[in-house]
């Protein structure tokens, strides 16, 4: 396995584990988020789109890059055998990541930058785990 590409998923779950933390600790707390592009955070964030089966998306996002890190740590210190399951977690949040963004740029239009974020970190997990 290639260490390099085993370090940086280990490196983007921890980068996703903040992105998702932040957007919790801004909604739990009600406070405003700091959107640097056109301010369209709290237009997505509080849409009917940022809930699956009335979980938060945020929330989800945090699970699965937990999730992606104990994998990313199971690859790196004890085996590859867990490499196919985390090939398909990555590539479903990475569909799931495409559909969020598809729904930001022609239902809600207007884009939340740490959802962007969220994608692309996504985006280069799976390249990533494509790699590994």
């Amino acid at each position: 396995m290639q260490l390099e590409f085993t370090v940086s998923l280990i490196v983007l779950a921890i980068l996703g584990i903040f992105n998702s933390g932040y957007l919790i600790k801004k909604r739990v707390k009600k406070q405003p988020l700091i959107c640097p592009i056109n301010g369209g955070c709290k237009k997505v964030v509080e849409s009917k789109w940022n809930a699956i089966f009335f979980i938060k998306n945020d929330v989800l996002g945090l699970f699965y890059y937990i999730l992606i890190l104990f994998l990313a740590l199971y690859l790196f210190f004890i085996s590859e055998k867990m490499l196919f399951l985390t090939q398909i977690i990555s590539g479903l949040s990475l569909l799931f990541s495409l559909v969020l963004v598809f729904i930001q740029a022609k239902i809600i239009r207007e884009y939340c930058f740490y959802c962007l974020i969220s994608a692309l970190i996504n985006l280069l997990i799976s390249l990533n785990v494509a790699i590994l």
